[in-house]
């Protein structure tokens, strides 16, 4: 049953608060699962602490645990001392065993030492086995044993996309995924389409946004928003770009260091390393060359984010696979690295927006147990960057990390300039089915039937459903049902916080770009506050907020 809006006035009821925090089960495909070596926690068959509280359901690397790269020198075998950290781990036949490839300790010796590294955790040698180690069976042991110690110490929780679809399925809380449009329980006459486009090609035939050159900008130069995801095709938006003022920049330094620390704990079912910042197309299933079920995601991001401010320069860090997955220690990685790019004061290296099409559940309502993006996040914040996160894709009130630490969760302060990103449907005057909902979401925009930008030389190998050659021979052209797999048309269609999240990345970049107060501000900090304030003023006007 349906109720009606007139004049197309959508619904400003709450979230409902029968039960703020849902603690669904969270359901992933297994081999999903296998290819990044990760684990569900089940709370009715997992370890708890000795406070009995019952862990919510959470995806995390089955082999490796975050240590702060502080303590990471310590846990190396020492004769002449006995880290407390693996003396106690050893009574339980385990140990965290960093890696002794040089690179890889060289790159940790120059981190933050509170910044949170993937140290493998292993079975002890001679140490019997009769199960794998579980990081969060020991994470418990080591909570329980020392406390605050390892207040630091946390899993190296799963990054899940935050597209309404993986790998052809939902991203589901609760029921199993399958290869179905997303829904919710039993078809009500019929199946339920909970949002519309999975990655399918259309034609575009507005113009390429006009980029206004640099000098004409009242913010005195351009905005720089850092994308976060799967990388960066080819375009015509963007083939043959000035490289002295690009709409697009990579950092090979960052994908080599990337790079680095996931080769240092290799492993044959484990993705290709992030070792380049182009997008890839069909790493799952090359036998079949068909396309990956995240391919072009980061092309997608960055078209919404130049349709929306055309005078934006666009970083295009990789840190996303092709299927849309990677691991919090690998968005700390990259955080940092932006963070410290800031820190740096060299105008040339600012960067004023970071668009995060990703997150992940907790296992916890304690901030302090998941804190480890929180406190990268407040580095950059903290400096004047605006920080916006997709608030995922689930229809459930649980927050979704990191967007929900903008709001503040377990009775913390918020962060104002981290802003939780929900998905309208394609007008802008109702919330898409799919999109996350509760008081921690703090912003809105379309998220549902979003054209943007994918790599304009990509055919996979699966064709149209229909191909006919012309039965009359009055032309050259077979007759085709329309091809799923061949975005050469350079754009398509695609759904989920994933999109509204540039979205509103694109707008703040737009004010800090042409906004007087803006460009009259006398700090960072300020100027953020006044570009927020005037995004907000610019979603009302669309009436999405």
């Amino acid at each position: 049953m349906t109720s009606a809006f007139p004049n197309g006035d959508r619904p400003r009821g709450e979230p409902p608060r029968r039960n703020p925090l849902i603690p669904d089960a969270i359901a992933i495909p297994p081999e999903v699962l296998a290819r990044h070596r990760a684990r569900v926690l089940d709370p009715a068959t997992a370890v708890r602490p000795k406070s009995g509280e019952r862990p919510y359901s959470t995806v995390y690397r089955s082999e490796t645990m975050l240590v702060p790269a502080g303590d990471v020198h310590g846990l190396l075998p020492d004769p002449d001392q006995s880290n407390d950290v693996n003396r106690h781990l050893a009574e339980i036949g385990l140990e965290l065993r960093p890696p002794r490839e040089e690179n890889w300790q060289g790159n940790v010796g120059r981190l933050p030492a509170d910044l949170g590294v993937a140290v493998p955790l292993v079975r002890k040698d001679g140490a019997v086995a009769d199960r794998a180690p579980d990081p969060w069976a020991a994470l418990v042991w080591l909570r329980d044993k020392l406390s605050d110690r390892v207040g630091h110490y946390q899993l190296d929780h799963l990054l899940m996309p935050a597209t309404a679809v993986v790998e052809g399925a939902p991203v589901s809380n609760g029921g199993a995924v399958g290869g179905v449009p997303v829904s919710n329980g039993g078809s009500v006459g019929g199946t339920i389409a909970l949002y519309t486009g999975s990655r399918n090609p259309v034609a575009m035939l507005m113009p390429q946004p006009v980029r206004p050159p640099a000098a004409t900008l009242t913010g005195g130069r351009r905005p720089v928003v850092a994308v976060l995801d799967t990388g960066i095709g080819y375009h015509p938006w963007w083939n043959g770009q000035d490289p002295s003022d690009p709409i697009i920049e990579v950092s090979q330094d960052f994908q080599d260091l990337l790079a680095q620390q996931e080769l240092a704990d290799p492993s044959m079912v484990q993705p290709y390393p992030l070792d380049d910042p182009r997008e890839v197309q069909n790493v799952v299933q090359p036998l079949l060359g068909l396309l990956d079920s995240h391919a072009g995601h980061g092309t997608f991001v960055s078209g919404l984010v130049h349709q929306l401010c055309p005078a934006a320069k666009i970083l295009s860090m990789r840190v996303l696979h092709s299927d849309g997955f990677s691991t919090e220690g690998a968005l700390l990685l990259a955080l940092n690295w932006l963070a410290e790019r800031v820190e740096s004061g060299d105008p040339a290296q600012a960067v004023d927006v970071v668009s995060l099409s990703l997150g992940f559940y907790p296992e916890t309502t304690d901030p302090a147990q998941v804190g480890q993006v929180r406190t990268v996040i407040e580095r950059l914040t903290s400096r004047g960057v605006l920080v916006v996160a997709a608030a995922g894709n689930d229809a459930t009130t649980r927050p979704f990390m990191p967007a929900a630490f903008g709001q503040g969760t377990g009775g913390t302060a918020g962060d104002p300039l981290l802003s939780a990103i929900g998905a309208r449907n394609a007008a802008g005057l109702t919330t898409a089915a799919f999109s996350n909902w509760g008081e921690w979401v703090s912003r809105w925009a379309p998220g549902n039937a979003l054209v943007s930008t994918v790599p304009a030389d990509w055919e996979g190998a699966a064709g149209p459903g229909l191909a006919y050659p012309d039965p009359l021979g009055l032309g050259p052209w077979l007759r085709t049902a329309p091809d799923p797999d061949d975005l050469r048309s350079g754009f398509a269609v695609w759904a989920g916080t994933s999109f509204a999240t540039p979205v509103v990345a694109g707008l703040l970049a737009q004010a800090l770009a042409h906004d007087e107060q803006c460009a009259n501000a006398g700090d960072a900090a300020s100027r953020a506050q006044l570009a927020l304030a005037a995004t907000d003023a610019e979603l009302a006007r669309r009436h999405w907020q």
